[in-house]
């Protein structure tokens, strides 16, 4: 396990406005930003469906405009199941607020929105509502998505945590919350990037977690941390699961080599018409600040240490 468990890579964090429209949006923005980081902002559009939030355009834009500075990219407010208007409100927020998110194409939606997407110059898009789907039809619907697009534009997966997909498609980036599915539920979810697999330990597992001891600490982590309900700590949780896919999203990005946005009129990361960080990004999805803040500053300590042993050496 010679490999360094992290990368030079930012930390990567989506928030969405339905969770984080309060003040202390703000700070933490700066907190993430002392890392350094990259944010990725989501209307939360599923999110505010199913808790019975209405979102509107206006008050959307203001959180965009509010937090552009410290906001990497920021999504369109997609109405899922309604295609027509999600392009009205991608236009409602380009012409009458002055911002540049990215759209928003889904599944089910006919293919003459990707292509009108892709016609009019947007070159980096996300995909939406794959979560649901049964994995052969999340794939074959993936691959006349980049069949179509033939180059011309790059993609964004929403909620995409389907190993095969991220092997096979060269996406540009990739959210989601699954990243805190194991330490919620008593599991650590370790990444071997030697191997090129994922592994499974339960927490208090005394045996599976010395088996998988070395696997543990090229993570940073100690095995005994997990070992009994005295022992176990949510933040080395938070952290050991941060650490794990940011070693997936290196993976991934080697596997592919770099992702870059094609060049046209519409660029939500830069938006200036400059180039874009080359991808794979992988987003951290969380509704909270407590288990990202934990993630990033731990991510952020051990980064700092690896590189401080690394000047000594």
């Amino acid at each position: 396990m010679s490999t360094p468990p992290t990368t030079p890579q930012p930390f990567k964090a989506l928030t969405s406005y339905a969770y984080f429209r309060t003040p202390i949006f703000g700070p933490f923005l700066e907190e993430l930003h002392a890392g350094p980081a990259q944010v990725f902002g989501d209307s939360g559009a599923h999110s505010a469906r199913t808790l019975g939030i209405t979102l509107t355009v206006e008050d959307y834009a203001q959180w965009c405009h509010q937090h552009d500075d410290q906001l990497t990219l920021y999504a369109n407010l997609d109405v899922i199941g309604a295609p027509e208007a999600t392009w009205r409100n991608q236009k409602r927020l380009e012409q009458e607020h002055g911002l540049e998110p990215i759209p928003v194409f889904h599944t089910g939606e006919p293919w003459h929105w990707l292509e009108r997407y892709i016609g009019e110059g947007y070159t980096y898009i996300a995909l939406g509502k794959l979560l649901g789907n049964p994995v052969p039809d999340v794939l074959a619907w993936l691959d006349k998505v980049f069949r179509i697009a033939d180059g011309r534009a790059v993609f964004h997966g929403f909620g995409l945590t389907v190993d095969r997909a991220l092997r096979e498609f060269p996406f540009y980036s990739v959210d989601s919350s699954t990243w805190g599915s194991g330490f919620r539920f008593g599991m650590v979810k370790l990444f071997d990037d030697q191997a090129g697999r994922w592994t499974t330990v339960m927490q208090r597992d005394r045996q599976a977690l010395l088996r998988h001891r070395d696997l543990i600490r090229a993570h940073h982590a100690d095995p005994m941390a997990f070992a009994s309900k005295a022992t176990q700590d949510n933040t080395q949780a938070a952290v050991t699961a941060a650490v794990a896919w940011r070693r997936y999203e290196a993976y991934i990005r080697a596997r592919h080599g770099p992702i870059s946005i094609p060049p046209g009129p519409h660029n939500p990361v830069t938006r200036n018409g400059a180039p874009a960080p080359a991808g794979l990004h992988l987003y951290l999805a969380e509704s909270t600040t407590t288990n990202l803040r934990r993630a990033f500053t731990g991510v952020r300590a051990i980064e700092e240490a690896h590189e401080h042993d690394h000047t000594r050496a």
